[in-house]
């Protein structure tokens, strides 16, 4: 398998599967903090580099982002050698995601941002118009939170008719345990998460029909700053996983991702540079 197969693999896992807590408040407050440590270190370009498992460059591979002079703007450049490429653009307010736009294959899509006034996010809604088709589908997440903070609830509405709730349990420790997806009296999935002893997320769990047990999505390890050094991706539909490995710059910002088969052998790597 081809490195840039396996990339596309894995953006499909992370965005294909629900895990609205994940997707839409871990990820979303992560993504503003890396923001901050790009603007705090005044970079302006970054630049990854694929690589194969034998050392050759990945063919057609290509991610750029690009900084605008006062950070309220950040250009994504992606291509494939399959010769897919696509063009996303995000707008940031207050050292925070407002809003992206992207567009690929007759597909444009939008997603805007609104936060409360504590900076929890409150609303999230999904743009997507097929140009080819002259059709538009939206997706809304209003997020509903407890007086500590928590998320206990969401609705995802999709096209202002269709609404899904999304209920949130939290451990012991006020951490969110479980979500639940429940639509006219009906569960339609239940995630779990797991955590270390420092709070760091470890688990992202849901049953598998398959082979009939709980089995990880996601699970992550930390180096000594708190930082992601492991991710593994679990697919549902076969035994295979993936594990991703992470190094960091002295200053904080990705160096390397490194990526493994189920047997441990490197499939590809990336670097980046920044300028």
């Amino acid at each position: 398998m081809r490195f840039f197969l396996v990339l596309i693999c894995s953006c499909f896992f992370a965005t294909g599967f629900g895990q609205y807590y994940f997707n839409d408040i871990i990820s979303t407050q992560l993504s503003n903090e890396q923001y901050k440590l790009l603007r705090s270190q005044k970079v302006r370009k970054i630049k990854a580099t694929s690589y194969e498992a034998d050392n050759s460059l990945t063919e057609g591979f290509q991610l750029e982002e690009d900084i605008s002079m006062d950070g309220k703007r950040i250009i994504l450049s992606t291509a494939t050698s399959a010769g897919r490429s696509a063009v996303t653009n995000r707008f940031y307010e207050l050292s925070k995601l407002k809003r992206t736009q992207s567009g690929s294959l007759n597909i444009d899509t939008r997603t805007e941002y609104s936060y409360t006034d504590k900076g929890q996010v409150q609303k999230i809604v999904l743009t997507t118009t097929d140009t080819a088709m002259k059709s538009t589908l939206t997706e809304a997440h209003e997020w509903q939170y407890d007086s500590a903070g928590a998320p206990v609830q969401m609705l995802k509405i999709k096209n202002k008719t269709d609404t899904v709730t999304v209920v949130f349990v939290k451990d012991e420790q006020g951490l969110i345990a479980e979500e639940h997806w429940k639509k006219k009296n009906r569960t339609l999935e239940t995630y779990y998460y797991y955590y270390d002893a420092n709070k760091k997320l470890t688990d992202i769990v849901r049953y598998n029909s398959r082979l009939k047990k709980l089995i990880p999505d996601f699970q992550y390890e930390y180096d000594s700053n708190g930082r992601v050094s492991q991710m593994t991706q679990v697919s549902m539909s076969s035994a295979s996983y993936i594990i991703w490995k992470y190094t960091y710059t002295d200053k904080g910002l990705k160096q390397k991702e490194l990526g493994f088969d189920k047997d441990k052998k490197l499939i590809g790597r990336i670097e980046y540079s920044y300028e």
